[in-house]
């Protein structure tokens, strides 16, 4: 059930759910009533100690989508299903770095488009703590009536507590907008015409720190400003360095596989191969690594527990062996009675992902099967990837990817081509164009006599 908080109200996240290690925190608003529409931005600030940012990385918005480390990254409404939020971030709680003490969860009025508005003429604001893995809503904060002249506003914040993390509801307004919320944070930002926008003191600080903007130029226009403007860092753009990253390491490691099959190794010998894998390519640490694990009875191979926590169970066999489906059973069933996800079948150089679900009864449904023997395409990298440290830590990748493969499976096609509403397009488009009127019983009849048998 969700706890709603007050203004000023906190909450231990262990208490709502331990269970969580991957946190959605959505924002939301109601628009302002003004003549003309008012654009509200999402922003939020990564502090130290003192109430600072370390660096400007730690400045997370519309032109910088993720922090440095990839802990933290910016998820808006267009990349997310859910209806509850027009913005959000998502947070991997284990793998922030000691020294960020506090996480800020911001809006501003975009000067721009908000003329003389303020947030007192926002009707309410909101934020959402949410697991991200789950999708259960844990704690809930909505302000209505408190504000008055402010262009900027602290919605909510996360804060470490002993060795866990609470959630407050803030909603403390700032003046100024998001330049002036920015420089509260210590974060330096220079005008888009600001002489000093486009300058850096040397020509190596110009390709490693150039000068952070607030406007929302075009990607043409940023284009256009030259080398030393810093381009927004979006989640793909940080996807694609761990994909090449991916892609360099295990050109370093395929020799020493191309070798091992030439000498057919034992069980034993193919966990060491796998080991340096997982340790070498996908980037876990040795204690992120756990064997031989036992559960009620059940046994698994490996369970992967990046920061700790239990994301991927694998089923280990030979190098090179035959890989069934069944073989999998042993893992899928420690996994359901785990709370894990996800589950690997592999003989090193052939991977198989599934899915597993406990709705009704335990099941694992392939996701997806990889072939590691001919190198890496980009596609095959990136499955890899998702596989990762990094990957497994954005775990609604995996997600998107395995809803992709059911909504474009032969049932969900069927179900799709036979629905009432696309029934009454193709009725319409023949009658258009063939001049011919059907009953919607004589199209489905002939579609599933002609096109689905």
């Amino acid at each position: 059930m969700t706890q709603s908080l007050p203004q000023g109200g906190n909450a231990a996240l262990a208490q709502a759910d331990p269970t969580a290690r991957t946190t959605f925190i959505g924002l939301s608003w109601e628009r302002p009533a003004t003549a003309s529409p008012v654009e509200i931005d999402a922003s939020l600030f990564l502090l130290d100690a003192a109430g600072v940012v370390r660096d400007d990385r730690d400045f997370v918005f519309y032109n910088q989508e993720t922090d440095a480390s990839g802990a933290v990254y910016r998820l808006p409404a267009a990349e997310r299903e859910s209806a509850h939020d027009r913005d959000g971030f998502v947070i991997t709680l284990p793998a922030l770095a000691e020294d960020v003490q506090r996480l800020a969860f911001c809006l501003t009025l975009d000067a721009a488009s908000a003329g003389d508005a303020t947030f007192g003429a926002v009707p309410w604001v909101q934020a959402r703590v949410v697991n991200h893995e789950s999708g259960r809503e844990l704690l809930h904060y909505r302000s209505g009536g408190e504000l008055g002249a402010e262009t900027a506003l602290v919605v909510a914040e996360l804060y470490r507590h002993r060795d866990g993390w609470k959630f407050r509801a803030v909603g403390q307004g700032f003046a100024g907008g998001l330049r002036a919320l920015a420089a509260h944070f210590g974060v330096l930002v220079a005008d888009a015409e600001s002489p000093s926008a486009n300058l850096a003191a040397t020509e190596e600080e110009a390709l490693t720190v150039p000068a952070l903007t607030l406007d929302k130029d075009t990607a043409e226009s940023e284009a256009a400003s030259g080398p030393k403007r810093r381009r927004r860092r979006t989640l793909q753009d940080v996807l694609t360095v761990q994909v090449e990253e991916i892609k360099t390491r295990y050109r370093a490691i395929q020799p020493l596989l191309k070798r091992a099959l030439q000498d057919s190794p034992n069980e034993s010998q193919s966990r060491l191969l796998l080991d340096r894998i997982l340790q070498d390519v996908l980037g876990y640490a040795l204690s992120e690594i756990k064997t031989e694990q036992k559960i009620q009875g059940r046994a698994a191979d490996y369970v992967l527990a990046p920061d700790g926590v239990d994301a991927l169970v694998i089923e280990a066999k030979r190098l090179g062996a035959p890989l069934r489906d069944k073989q999998i059973f042993q893992a899928t069933s420690y996994a359901a009675y785990a709370g894990i996800r996800w589950a690997l079948l592999t003989n090193v150089v052939n991977w198989q992902l599934y899915r597993v679900a406990t709705e009704d009864k335990v099941e694992a449904d392939l996701v997806f099967a990889l072939d590691l023997q001919s190198g890496l395409d980009d596609d095959s990298a990136y499955r890899l990837m998702l596989l990762s440290k990094a990957g497994i830590a954005r775990c609604e990748l995996l997600e998107k990817l395995w809803r992709k493969k059911v909504a474009l499976s032969p049932e969900s096609l069927i179900a799709a081509i036979l629905n009432e509403e696309v029934l009454n397009k193709i009725r319409a488009v023949l009658l258009r164009e063939r001049g011919c009127p059907l009953t919607h019983q004589e199209i489905q009849e002939a579609i599933e006599r002609e096109l689905l048998r």
